[in-house]
């Protein structure tokens, strides 16, 4: 059996490494878009709302109807405007939120911010930043593998590779990037089957290295 990941690839530039910044999420039926978004401490973060009655509930999940022990919970109202609603972190963690409204969530609309801690450090090498901030990811609601890391101290080019347990490869693309926080969804099509992969990021003459499975 196999499995297609679709997707798309962006990047996100972060202009300062200490600077509050703010961060636009779009929700609409049924996505929070991008899903897994990566922040520091002190940054905002902005839902829009492209259309539809929606909230971001990031206390009690609603389909397990367990706490998502978030490091600090929240809940907006539910509303049809376009500023869903706007919130400031200023704990590190992972946070996992959806959208209570109705059947929602359970149509794909949830969403996870992951924040750190930052860094003041100025001799934090690029072999650091990149254990630090490299991220992989598979979307609950669908075959999207997200791979995110911080190039600020980084060359302008990186390579992504994912091969099998046995070394295999099924995936390598070349990235040019800008300096900031990049962001990469990648696509990944005709992966033979579910299991575990390893996922390689070459950046200069620094790698890191996950791996992850796919269900």
């Amino acid at each position: 059996m196999k499995n297609t990941f679709t997707s798309f690839f962006a990047l996100f530039i972060a202009y300062s490494a200490f600077a509050q910044i703010t961060h636009t999420v779009n929700s609409g039926n049924y996505y929070y878009d991008p899903e897994v978004l990566t922040i520091t401490v002190g940054d905002d973060v902005n839902w829009i709302n492209d259309g539809g009655f929606h909230n971001v509930n990031a206390d009690v999940n609603t389909l397990t109807g367990s706490s998502y022990g978030n490091p600090e919970s929240f809940i907006s109202s539910p509303t049809n405007g376009s500023d869903l609603y706007t919130h400031t972190f200023t704990i590190a963690g992972t946070y996992g939120y959806d959208c209570s409204v109705g059947s929602h969530a359970a149509n794909g609309m949830v969403g996870t911010i992951i924040v750190e801690q930052g860094t003041s450090n100025v001799n934090e090498t690029v072999q650091e930043q990149l254990n630090r901030t490299f991220h992989v990811f598979q979307s609950v609601y669908s075959n999207t593998i997200y791979v995110q890391f911080d190039a600020r101290k980084n060359s302008n080019h990186a390579q992504i590779q994912i091969t099998g347990l046995d070394g295999k490869e099924i995936f390598n693309q070349n990235l040019n990037i800008e300096e900031g926080k990049n962001v990469c969804n990648i696509t990944v099509k005709e992966v033979p089957n579910a299991g575990i992969y390893i996922v390689n990021l070459f950046a200069g003459n620094s790698f890191v290295s996950k791996k992850i499975s796919i269900q």
